[in-house]
């Protein structure tokens, strides 16, 4: 039934991203529960005077039809919809196009409260009353179309009847390769070809980042999105002046473990193994004192994850301040126009995982730092989803997320920070933890062509760790991985390992004079 799958998926990923959160689509989707309040209670007022026997022209006329949002529409208390089909006084129009006269208003405001009475108490007999009792042969009915009638319908009952107008009805023609026109005799078959359509859209459409709404309603807002801001050429197979969908991406270039294991200098069997793990856990924690190559190995196992695919990868870094707000999503203020908006936006999170349901390899996020925020605060609802891929839950602040299948989450972790011990179980059940100790064959192999002997630095750097004496405060190589080693390392030493020193070996200033630079001077070949 659904034609052109792609091209849908492309849409609405453009409509996500462009419209739902400007001050115009927060309007939007806050329009839809106020016109169903304010419908229903019109409604009822309506029903109630008219089985008193009072003459309810002017309030079926005004109130049961949508208005567009004039001043003069609201000053006589008209139903202000988000998809008017009525822009100006209906019985100057109708009479103008002479589909009716004067005293016939009475009899037209019966017929329509009768109709939509009916179809609200009986919705499956909706064919009927549409149908076979012919209400769009009634004289009185002449120009009463879809988009004047179903607003009200759909404000009853949203579950039974779909919003029609002339923009969801093409959206609706095109993906379902239908033909209906804008006569009531149409809604029928079309109300459930649209029903049928949305239901089969909804996977795509529950993405990241879209609103708190009801499926019909987003595909409701999507369409008029399509066709009133975007303005789109549905013939645009036709139209050279028209994007199509691109279904040859070009892949990401080949980085096999040889590659790897060439840059960062393990063995292609350990790095075979991390891999592995990574993808059996879906997310793998890099662990280990600092300077031992944690982001480095990050990145270049990232790289070798999308290899010769359509995915790819991003870094975020965390630091104390970091919140469940900037990494899944948060209310955040925002100015429009000189207004000042307050829409629920998504995280760093979410809009990697919404990037990533558009690829169909995998795509790796790497958590720098990943221990220096407050973790169970930052991940929230995603403590849950991180164990149960194939789940999908409501987030704090609405919509519904999980994360795609694809999706890699690589961390890296300073022990001299926060020692892994300090991690919570929960958080450590949820993540492989691989730890990286100093690697010195990556020292050695870096200053191999340089014209200096690396061997005497490491042989320094094995005694200093050893009388460190705690893995999680060893001094790693990639203070030293400088091109200019030879006219660096003084300074390096000076500034950056004693300064460490001095810090760890607080209570013990003694350890620290015995590896000042004046002492390991002459150990180091310069």
């Amino acid at each position: 039934m659904l034609n052109h799958k792609s091209e849908f998926i492309q849409l609405f990923y453009e409509f996500i991203n462009s419209y739902p959160y400007t001050a115009d689509g927060i309007s939007h989707i806050n329009s839809y529960t106020q016109q169903r309040q304010e419908a229903y209670r019109n409604f009822e007022t309506i029903t109630a005077a008219a089985d008193r026997g009072e003459n309810i022209t002017e309030l079926v006329l005004l109130q049961l039809l949508p208005h567009s949002n004039t001043s003069n529409n609201r000053q006589k208390g008209a139903w202000i919809h988000i998809a008017p089909a009525i822009t100006k006084d209906i019985k100057e129009w109708f009479e103008e196009a002479n589909w009716s006269k004067s005293e016939d208003w009475n009899q037209i405001a019966n017929v329509i409260l009768n109709f939509v009475r009916c179809c609200n108490g009986n919705p499956k007999q909706l064919f009927s009353y549409c149908v076979r009792l012919q209400f769009s042969q009634f004289f009185e009915s002449k120009g009463f179309h879809m988009g004047i009638l179903t607003p009200i319908l759909n404000a009853l009952q949203p579950n039974e009847f779909l919003l029609i107008n002339n923009t969801s009805q093409r959206v609706i023609n095109y993906f379902s390769n239908t033909n209906y026109g804008n006569k009531l005799t149409d809604y029928p078959e079309l109300n459930n070809t649209g029903r049928n359509l949305i239901q089969e859209l909804a996977q795509d459409m529950h993405q990241i980042g879209v609103p708190a709404l009801r499926d019909d309603d987003l595909f409701d807002m999507f369409c008029y999105w399509l066709i009133a801001i975007k303005k789109y050429d549905f013939q645009y197979l036709n139209q050279q002046k028209i994007t199509k969908v691109d279904t040859n991406i070009e892949s990401n270039p080949k980085y096999s473990l040889s590659d790897i294991s060439k840059e960062i200098c393990f063995e292609e069997t350990t790095i075979e193994r991390w891999i592995r793990t990574i993808n059996r856990k879906k997310q793998a924690i890099f662990y280990g004192s600092p300077g031992t190559g944690k982001t480095f190995i990050a990145e270049k196992l990232a790289k070798h994850l999308i290899s010769e695919g359509n995915g790819f990868s991003e870094l975020v870094q965390f630091h104390p301040a970091y919140s469940y707000e900037d990494f899944i999503q948060g209310i955040r203020p925002q100015s429009d126009d000189g207004k000042l908006t307050y829409p629920l936006v998504p995280g760093r999170f979410l809009e990697f995982c919404k990037k990533a349901e558009f690829c169909q390899d995998i795509c790796v996020l790497i958590i720098d730092e990943i221990n220096r925020a407050n973790l169970a605060q930052v991940f929230g609802e995603l403590m849950y989803l991180l164990e149960y891929r194939n789940q999908e839950i409501p987030l704090a602040g609405g919509n519904r997320f999980r994360i795609p299948e694809n999706v890699r989450i690589i961390g890296t972790m300073n022990t001299a920070d926060r020692s892994i011990a300090q991690i919570d179980h929960a958080l450590r059940r949820r993540f492989a933890f691989i730890e990286l100790r100093p690697n010195y064959l990556v020292l050695f192999k870096y200053h191999l062509n340089k014209n200096f002997a690396a061997i005497h630095l490491i042989n320094v750097l094995k005694q200093l760790n050893q009388a460190i004496n705690d893995k999680n405060y060893e001094i790693g190589i990639s203070f030293f991985l400088t091109p200019n080693l030879r006219e660096d390392i003084e300074d390096i030493w000076k500034m950056e390992i004693e300064p460490y020193l001095e810090e760890y070996f607080f209570n013990n200033l003694e350890k620290v004079d015995e590896f000042r630079w004046d002492k390991i001077e002459k150990q180091i070949t310069i």
